[in-house]
C-alpha cells in the first residue's frame, strides 16, 4: 500500500505545474509558428515583387531598344562599312552624317537639290564621281555605293583639308567651305549647321554604343 501511494504522489504531484506549463509551451510554439510563417509569406512576397521588376524592367528595355532602332536604323550596313574603312573614316561618323542628313532614305532630296543617302549636291557628286571613276554617276545617284562612297570620299577631303578638325568639315559639309572658315574665323555658326553638328555628335555616340 505504501508503495502504490508512493507512486500516485510521484506522478501526480508535479502534474499541476505540467498542466501549467502545457498553455505557455502552446503559446510560445504558435508564436513561433506565426513568426516562420510571416517570414515565408513575406519571403514569398518579396520573390514575386522581384519577379515583377525584372518583367517591368525587361519589357521597358526592349522598348527602348525598338525604340532606338526606329529612331536611329543601321540599314546598309555593310555598304557603310565599306565605304568608312576605303577612305579611314570612323564608321559611326559615317553612320551618324547619314542619319543627319537622310535619315537612310536612299532616295531622299532635298529643296536645294542634294540627293541619295549621303545628299550630295549634283557638282559635287560629279567631282568625287570623277575622281572615283564612277561611270554615270547622276543617273545612280539613289545606288547606296554611289552615294556613300562619294560622300566619304567628300567627309575625308574635308576632314583633310581642316587639318583632322572634324567638327570643321562637318559644318563644311553643312554649310560649305567659306562657310566653315568664317565660323572657325569667329562668325557666328548658323543655328541649322550648329542643329547639324549638335545632332551628328548625338547620332554618333548612339551607332558607337550599337556597333
Amino acid at each position: 500500500m505504501p508503495i502504490i501511494v508512493t507512486a500516485y504522489v510521484i506522478i501526480l504531484y508535479p502534474m499541476p505545474t505540467i498542466v501549467k506549463t502545457i498553455p505557455e509551451l502552446l503559446c510560445k510554439f504558435n508564436r513561433i509558428l506565426m513568426k516562420n510563417t510571416y517570414n515565408i509569406c513575406m519571403e514569398r512576397q518579396g520573390i514575386k515583387i522581384f519577379t515583377a521588376v525584372v518583367c517591368v524592367v525587361t519589357v521597358l528595355a526592349a522598348i527602348a531598344a525598338v525604340t532606338v532602332c526606329m529612331v536611329f536604323p543601321n540599314k546598309y550596313a555593310s555598304e557603310v562599312n565599306s565605304a568608312a574603312d576605303e577612305f579611314g573614316l570612323d564608321r559611326s561618323l559615317v553612320r551618324a552624317v547619314v542619319w543627319a542628313e537622310s535619315k537612310f532614305d536612299r532616295y531622299a532630296v532635298s529643296d536645294k537639290g542634294a540627293s541619295g543617302l549621303m545628299q550630295l549636291m549634283p557638282d559635287t557628286l560629279d567631282f568625287c564621281a570623277n575622281a572615283l571613276y564612277i561611270k554615270n554617276a547622276k543617273n545612280n545617284r539613289f545606288d547606296p555605293n554611289v552615294s556613300l562612297r562619294c560622300g566619304c570620299y567628300y567627309l575625308s577631303l574635308l576632314i583633310d583639308k581642316f587639318d583632322g578638325n572634324v567638327t570643321a568639315a562637318l559644318m563644311a559639309y553643312n554649310s560649305g567651305e567659306a562657310n566653315a572658315k568664317k565660323f572657325l574665323a569667329g562668325q557666328a555658326v548658323f543655328p541649322e549647321t550648329a542643329r547639324y553638328v549638335k545632332n551628328i555628335g548625338l547620332a554618333q555616340k548612339v551607332y558607337g554604343i550599337l556597333g
